[in-house]
């Protein structure tokens, strides 16, 4: 069971330390790129893409791992958690990520004024993407942290 529980947390770590890291190094990415945004945000958009594909493996792997523990302390709280991520993140694949591909202008965003219906569309849309990946990184990092407070006495040790 140790061997699962280091699958899990090895997995799920990698998946939202990705997801992390590039929030956080996101805003740099941008800055590199000044006025060349539409660049920046092609390059931000394959990495959130493969970072996103690459999560729901990891999580996929990750919940395989938890499913023969589900009874043992709080593995069922994690699993519901992962779930969670792991629904969050199709939802951000196969319904945000077209919807904002849809949204895109045809010219590079800063070239629309702040109360144009295209970017104003275009900015919903980029905003619902990142609290959706927020959200993720929530849920994830949910996971981690409980993995080591469901260890009880017993049959209930992980």
């Amino acid at each position: 069971m140790k061997f699962l529980e280091s699958v899990t947390q090895l997995c799920i770590g990698v998946w939202v330390g990705a997801m992390t890291g590039f929030a956080m190094t996101a805003p740099q990415l941008f800055s590199t790129f000044g006025t060349e945004r539409q660049r920046a945000g092609d390059l931000a958009g394959a990495m959130i893409w493969r970072i996103n594909t690459v999560g729901m493996v990891l999580g996929a792997i990750a919940l395989v791992a938890l499913l023969p523990r589900l009874r043992q302390g709080l593995n069922r709280w994690r699993t519901a958690l992962l779930v969670a991520a792991l629904a969050l993140s199709l939802t951000g694949a196969f319904y945000i990520f077209p919807q904002l591909t849809q949204a895109r202008p045809p010219r590079p965003i800063e070239q629309y004024a702040e109360t144009d219906p295209v970017r104003v569309n275009y900015n919903a849309w980029h905003k619902r993407s990142e609290q959706v990946f927020g959200i993720a990184i929530i849920l994830g990092a949910g996971v981690i942290l409980l993995g080591p407070l469901g260890k009880g006495k017993g049959k209930e040790a992980n």
